[in-house]
């Protein structure tokens, strides 16, 4: 009789110790993630980015879960903002993994994105919660009347937030080059930038060459004084520009400027042997005066490359183009 109570008793606390893994397991977790997208159309992440300790745009997760959820990934949170029906994580970009811990819930290990974060790039991850039972407060038992009693938990959650995050000073150096699009002359230079968000740069280009003395000067024909003398054909320029002003960041690649300075462009013809072979200059095509310029700078990582319009008084107009680093 023993022998044949002893197998049914071991299979009877086997089925019991499963049950009773089962419900532990059950219970370590109580949530789950319900689906996780990319969203295409929303630009929250670029219009008001957050950028990490790389100076990166990060990646925009937007949960939607009750507030009680505490997030951790291997590459940090960078920033987490509470928003009514769903909390906004700002991830490093690349980030691959995120742990999900809730105080009476459990928690989400390692949970794994399809694909590693892009910046720039709004998130939705919605989270499966248990449904919160119904209390019900028995009444004394001289009575068989049952009321529900609805319990109101409140929840205050203490936002700490992080100190600004201060722009670095930098100083940009760029070779130069300019062409003219009227005298058709090529110059080079040198451009500097300093700043933090904001701050200004300065832009020095010449041909090298230096002014020419004349004897005279011609309108755009060549006429003097009413006569046009012979000419041998040679031609002669001598540019310069100099400007200097304001330049702001729009992101972490862009940054605009703007300046005002002074240039001049003279051209001088060379008249026959005949007439002297001295030069004269040509009016029509000498300009000097007010300069001023604007453009944009594009920086990646270290590398700087900028590209602006410079005129002189609105009648010679140069194209400008450069490429250095930033220090």
């Amino acid at each position: 009789m023993t022998r044949l109570l002893y197998p049914h008793l071991c299979l009877r606390f086997v089925a019991i110790l499963f049950a009773a893994i089962v419900c532990i397991s059950a219970q370590a977790q109580k949530f789950a993630v319900k689906s996780f997208r990319m969203l295409p159309n929303d630009v929250s992440a670029f219009i008001e980015p957050v950028h990490d300790f790389n100076d990166e745009g990060c990646a925009l997760v937007k949960v939607q879960g009750t507030a009680d959820f505490v997030f951790s990934s291997p590459l940090g949170i960078v920033k987490r903002v509470d928003n009514v029906g769903e909390i906004w994580i700002y991830l490093p970009r690349g980030s691959k993994k995120i742990t999900i811990k809730h105080p009476r819930w459990g928690i989400l290990r390692d949970y794994t994105f399809p694909s590693r974060l892009e910046s720039h790039v709004s998130y939705e991850l919605r989270l499966e919660e248990p449904e919160e039972p119904v209390r019900y407060v028995p009444t004394p038992a001289e009575t068989v009347t049952l009321y529900d009693t609805l319990v109101i938990t409140r929840t205050d959650t203490l936002m700490v937030t992080p100190p600004a995050k201060k722009e670095p000073f930098h100083i940009y150096a760029l070779a130069t080059a300019a062409f003219g699009s009227t005298s058709k002359t090529c110059l080079g230079g040198i451009r500097i930038f300093a700043m933090k968000s904001h701050g200004g740069y300065a832009h020095f280009a010449t041909d090298f060459r230096s002014a020419v003395k004349t004897v005279a000067s011609c309108d755009r024909s060549g006429m003097m004084n009413g006569a046009l003398p012979y000419y041998s054909g040679n031609k002669r320029h001598a540019s310069l520009m100099a400007t200097a002003g304001a330049a702001h960041k729009l992101s972490s690649i862009i940054r605009i400027f703007e300046g005002l300075g002074y240039g001049y462009n003279n051209t001088y013809w060379q008249l026959a042997e005949s007439e002297g072979g001295g030069y004269v200059e040509n009016r029509h095509y000498s300009h000097k005066g007010l300069a001023f310029e604007a453009g944009a700078l594009l920086t990646f990582g270290r590398i700087s490359i900028c590209g602006s319009i410079v005129s002189i008084k609105g009648k010679q107009w140069y194209g400008s183009l450069g490429l250095g680093i930033r220090i």
